[in-house]
C-alpha cells in the first residue's frame, strides 16, 4: 500500500532542498525522522513535517505501523515564481525570481499487511421531521399565499396587507 503526502507551494527554492533527497529515499521512516530531527536548515524542517505528517496519515487512516514504512519517492519540483525586481542604475532593473517548491512523499510498506484495511466510515445522514402545525408562525405564513417575488409572504404579512400592492408596485400616469 502506498501512502503520499504533498506540500505545495512551499517558500523555499527546490535546489536547496534536492541535495538532502538522495540521502532520505529508501530508508525507513523512523530512521529519517530520527536524522531530520537535528538537521538545522529549513529544508530539513520542512520535509520533518511532511514524513511525519504522511507517516500519521498511515496510522491513522490505514492502520499501519510507522515502524514498518519506508520512503518509496521523494520529490522536489518546481512551483510558481514570484517576480520581484531590483533597481540598477541608469533607470534600468533586474528580474528577482523567488521560487517555491512542491514537496511529495510516498510511503509503502516494509512487509505488507495481511488485515483488512478499515477506513472510517461516515454517519449516515438523519432526515429531519416536518415542523410543528402548532407553530403560529408557520401556519400563518403558509396561508398567505400568492405568486410571485421571493419574499412576498413575508412582506405582505408584515405590511399587513392583501398583497395587491407588491404585485402592482407602479402607479399609472395620468
Amino acid at each position: 500500500m502506498e501512502i503520499i503526502a504533498k506540500a505545495k507551494f512551499i517558500r523555499i527554492s527546490p535546489k536547496k532542498v534536492r541535495p538532502l533527497l538522495k540521502d532520505l529515499r529508501q530508508k525507513n521512516v523512523d530512521l529519517v525522522l530520527a536524522s531530520l530531527r537535528y538537521t538545522h536548515t529549513k529544508a530539513g524542517r520542512l520535509l520533518y513535517k511532511l514524513i511525519a505528517s504522511a507517516a500519521a496519515n498511515a496510522t491513522n487512516n490505514y492502520n499501519l505501523k510507522a515502524d514498518n514504512l519506508k520512503i518509496k519517492t521523494l520529490t522536489a519540483n518546481d512551483g510558481p515564481r514570484f517576480k520581484r525586481h531590483w533597481m540598477r542604475s541608469h533607470g534600468s532593473s533586474d528580474v528577482i525570481l523567488k521560487r517555491n517548491a512542491h514537496l511529495a512523499v510516498v510511503l509503502e510498506e516494509i512487509k505488507p499487511t495481511t488485515t483488512p484495511i478499515v477506513k472510517k466510515q461516515a454517519k449516515p445522514i438523519t432526515k429531519t421531521t416536518p415542523a410543528d402545525p402548532t407553530n403560529k408562525s408557520e401556519v400563518e405564513n403558509k396561508e398567505v399565499g400568492g405568486g410571485g417575488f421571493a419574499g412576498d409572504n413575508i412582506k405582505a404579512k408584515k405590511s399587513g396587507g392583501s398583497g395587491l400592492k407588491r404585485i402592482f408596485p407602479r402607479t399609472t400616469n395620468k
